[in-house]
C-alpha cells in the first residue's frame, strides 16, 4: 500500500516536471492597487482635468473615463468605440485617489488601473482592427527633424513628451479642436476625431515643441499639415488606413463609495 502510495507522488512530480509547472503552478494574482477611491467630482470642469501617475498609484481629478481609458489602454480617444457607446463616458468627471503597496512600473500600474476601470466600471472591451477613413502620419521627401532643441518655455509653443505613436493619438484630437493662440489655454473637441496612423516607422521617445503661429484663414487640418511639414519633416495625408479600435462592450458609472483593493 505503502509502496503504491509512493509511487503516484513521484508520478505527480515527474508529471508537474514534465509540464514545466503548467498544469500545478498557482493561478497569477490580478494587479490590484492597495486601496483605491474612486468618486464622482464635486464640480464639472468641462475640459480635461489633472492625471498624474508614478510608482506609487495615480492621482485624478475631474477625468472622464475616456480619458482614464487613454491613460490604461494607450489608446487614442479615435480609437475608442462602441454599438451604443453612452456619451457619459466623455462627458461626466471623476476624481480618482489609487495607491500601489509598492513602487511599481509604468506597465504594472498601467495594468492596475486597468483593473480598477474593470472592476468600478464594470469595463469589458475588446480590440477590432479594421479598414477606415484615416489620416496617415509619414515622413516627407526631405526626412525627419524630431532632434531639434526644444528650447525654453515661453507662450505660443505646445509641447509633446511621447512616441510617435502616441502623438498620432493626440494628434487625433488636436484636429477637432479650435485653434487658439495660447496652447496652454483649454480648448473642448468638437465633432468626432478621425484616427491618425503612425506610418513614420521611427521608434523612440522624443520631446516636441512646435510654434502655434496660427492664420485665421487656416482650418485645424491645414494648420497642422503646414506645421508638421515645417517643424517636424512629416505629412499628414487623408486615405483609408487599417487601425486597431478599442471597442467598449459593456460599461456602467461607477460607484462614489471607496474600495480597499483596486
Amino acid at each position: 500500500m505503502y509502496r503504491w502510495g509512493g509511487r503516484a507522488t513521484i508520478l505527480v512530480i515527474l508529471s508537474c516536471a514534465i509540464l514545466s509547472g503548467a498544469a500545478c503552478a498557482q493561478p497569477t494574482a490580478t494587479p490590484n492597487f492597495e486601496t483605491a477611491s474612486v468618486k464622482v467630482s464635486q464640480s464639472r470642469i468641462g475640459h480635461e482635468g489633472t492625471f498624474t501617475a508614478g510608482p506609487d498609484g495615480v492621482t485624478a481629478r475631474n477625468t472622464t473615463l475616456k480619458r482614464l481609458i487613454y491613460e490604461a489602454w494607450q489608446v487614442g480617444y479615435a480609437r475608442i468605440t462602441g454599438n451604443g457607446l453612452p456619451e457619459w463616458i466623455s462627458t461626466e468627471e471623476y476624481d480618482i485617489d489609487a495607491k500601489a503597496s509598492h513602487p511599481v512600473s509604468s506597465p504594472e500600474l498601467r495594468q492596475m488601473l486597468k483593473t480598477l476601470l474593470e472592476n468600478r466600471f464594470k469595463l469589458t472591451a475588446r480590440t477590432e482592427r479594421r479598414v477606415t477613413r484615416a489620416y496617415a502620419l509619414r515622413v516627407g521627401k526631405d526626412g525627419a527633424k524630431l532632434h531639434g532643441p526644444v528650447g525654453e518655455e515661453r507662450p505660443g509653443i505646445w509641447r509633446f513628451h511621447g512616441t510617435l505613436g502616441q502623438f498620432a493619438d493626440v494628434l487625433a484630437l488636436k484636429l477637432t479642436e479650435p485653434l487658439v493662440a495660447d496652447p496652454s489655454a483649454p480648448s473642448v473637441a468638437q465633432g468626432t476625431p478621425i484616427p491618425v496612423v503612425n506610418q513614420t516607422g521611427i521608434e523612440g521617445v522624443f520631446d516636441l515643441a512646435l510654434p502655434m503661429s496660427l492664420d485665421a484663414r487656416e482650418t485645424p487640418l491645414a494648420f497642422w499639415q503646414r506645421t508638421l511639414k515645417e517643424q517636424l519633416g512629416l505629412t499628414l495625408e487623408p486615405g483609408e488606413e487599417p487601425v486597431e479600435f478599442f471597442v467598449v462592450v459593456h460599461v456602467e458609472r461607477a460607484s462614489s463609495s471607496p474600495s480597499p483593493k483596486g
